[in-house]
């Protein structure tokens, strides 16, 4: 009896547990007649990096690896929308491997900026999510009919004494969730295991019955970064704020299936990725779809009106994002932010909605009337215009 061919047992095998592709659409900078040229560079330079000549040597580099240009469209006069699938297996579990397929070494490409992936179930059910999402949080506070009331515990310098009144005064204004700002950063390991525990014990001494998330800012050397976080936890905080483009957007997602809690991302250093000109990653793709797969419970974003260049459609594209589908990963919380003040409330409600954190900082901190009198008027603005959206 002849014995049976392991390869095409092997060949079944793969078949079996292939995953559907990745779609991947670009915006790039050409003529109608360069444009079929360049759909194929970049297809190329994504997946294998190789010649032609080489690429047709081996059958199955051109039928398993290389990218497939599903779609191309002019979009105006001198740029062209490009669509590219690849194959799921080459994006893998982790998202050092996704930046580097979906954009590269197409990232020193003048004039290629990606702005949107269509990413199918099986590919997405690799990554847990974040671990409570919107859902979730409103759960924890029990805020269940409006945006929350956030802010940001700064400024770094002030004794803990004074950071530690900020929380008390917040909470006792009725502000729902507290985070450290992204430059309140501790020098060792000790300096923040001690303030740590003081602010955490202020708030606690000071919700009652309700119970109000505080988030610790995790930026330490690498080696820190669970322990920072175990510490935090362990000390009766419920998650951190981490900055994905600063301390790596996988090392992110490895901390956030590590250590549940809730884990806000905020912005820093994400503008190399954004403000590219024509090129880098749509900001509603890094804020939200890239930041819901690494785990994050939600993002701090600019908005407009504040201290950064931004409009008020990029902010709607990212909140969008950042509940739109994606598989089974909880839909996550859209954190405007950058400037804003009381009077922006208005129209932070009209472009965001319920599923929003209000975060106010600077200027709520700053409030002669102090920090308690701020919060609470914050709210109570809060509380009428989302009654007025409901009600019109």
């Amino acid at each position: 009896m002849r014995a049976s061919d392991p390869r095409s047992s092997r060949k079944i095998l793969l078949e079996e547990v292939t995953l559907k592709r990745i779609e991947a659409t670009y915006q790039v900078i050409c003529t109608t007649e360069e444009r079929p040229a360049l759909a194929r560079a970049i297809a190329v330079e994504l997946t294998v990096e190789v010649p032609e000549r080489l690429i047709r040597r081996y059958r199955t580099i051109e039928t398993d690896l290389v990218a497939r240009v599903e779609d191309q469209q002019q979009m105006s006069p001198g740029i062209q929308q490009l669509t590219l699938s690849f194959a799921g297996e080459l994006a893998g579990s982790d998202l050092s491997r996704w930046l580097n397929l979906l954009l590269g070494n197409c990232s020193m490409m003048p004039g290629v900026r990606l702005i949107g992936l269509k990413l199918p179930d099986d590919v997405v059910s690799q990554f847990p999510g974040p671990s409570h999402g919107i859902a979730g949080v409103r759960e924890l506070t029990g805020v269940v009919d409006r945006p929350l009331v956030a802010t940001a515990l700064k400024p770094r310098g002030a004794p803990v004494a004074d950071l530690v009144e900020v929380c008390r005064q917040f909470v006792a204004g009725g502000g729902d969730l507290l985070k450290d700002d992204h430059n309140l950063i501790d020098d060792d390991l000790s300096s923040f295991r001690n303030r740590v525990e003081r602010c955490t014990a202020a708030i606690r001494e000071t919700q009652g019955d309700r119970h109000v998330p505080y988030l610790v800012n995790l930026m330490a050397p690498a080696e820190q970064l669970d322990q920072r976080l175990e510490v935090a936890l362990q000390a009766g905080a419920d998650g951190a704020l981490m900055a994905p483009w600063v301390i790596g957007l996988d090392r992110v997602r490895e901390l956030t299936s590590r250590w549940p809690g809730i884990h806000l991302g905020h912005p820093s250093m994400s503008g190399v990725v954004t403000s590219q000109g024509d090129g880098g990653i749509s900001l509603s793709i890094v804020h939200g779809t890239l930041a819901r797969l690494a785990g994050l419970d939600g993002s701090v974003f600019v908005n407009a009106g504040g201290r950064f260049t931004t409009t008020r459609e990029q902010g709607r594209q990212i909140a969008a994002e950042l509940r739109a589908p994606l598989g089974q990963i909880a839909p996550g919380w859209a954190i405007p932010a950058g400037g804003m003040s009381a009077t922006r409330i208005p129209e932070m409600v009209e472009d965001f909605g319920s599923d929003t954190m209000i975060l106010i900082g600077g200027s709520l901190l700053a409030d002669q009337r102090g920090v308690e009198a701020s919060t609470a008027e914050i709210l109570e603005r809060i509380r009428d215009e989302f009654a007025r959206a409901k009600e019109s």
